[in-house]
């Protein structure tokens, strides 16, 4: 079962590492490298990049969605412990990555993007990053609420 555990959380990270990169790739380094390119081959180059690009995030998507849903089971009793502070935080994770993915599959539907899809890419970046410190902070909140929890029963224990 360990093993598991393991391979869904190196999933979950790597997906989100996907992910992040991916935006900032398509949206702050490949503008830079199609400008060198006359107009037509441009937006062919965009179009194939783009369309390539789909088929990753949505794969990113199908992966984090499966691998938070098992992650969340598996720590929910966890959560229990400082109801409060862990919700809030899984709430705030869960509703930024909700936005990501809307904004995402948003950008990337159809043949051609929309026309705000570059400040909408920018705004995905700012929003993912946002949703890794939510996840970054419900971990370590996480794990004080265990800690704590295992030293208060250490004392009653000593008693």
């Amino acid at each position: 079962m360990f093993i598991f555990t393991i391979l869904s959380r190196w999933l979950h990270v790597v997906s989100a590492c996907l992910a992040i990169g991916g935006v900032f790739f398509i949206r702050f380094i490949v503008p830079r490298g199609l400008i060198l390119l006359d107009e037509p081959s441009r937006r062919q180059i965009l179009l194939a990049l783009r369309r390539n690009f789909k088929r990753v995030v949505h794969a990113v998507i199908l992966l984090l969605l499966i691998t938070g849903i098992y992650n969340t089971c598996l720590a929910w009793d966890k959560y229990q412990l400082d109801k409060a502070v862990l919700h809030a935080l899984w709430g705030t994770h869960i509703l930024l990555a909700g936005l990501a993915i809307t904004i995402s599959l948003y950008v990337l539907a159809g043949q051609e993007p929309p026309r705000s899809h570059r400040k909408l890419m920018a705004l995905n970046f700012a929003i993912l990053l946002l949703t890794v410190a939510a996840a970054s902070s419900l971990k370590w909140a996480r794990e004080r609420a265990v800690a704590d929890r295992a030293a208060a029963v250490s004392i009653l224990d000593s008693r």
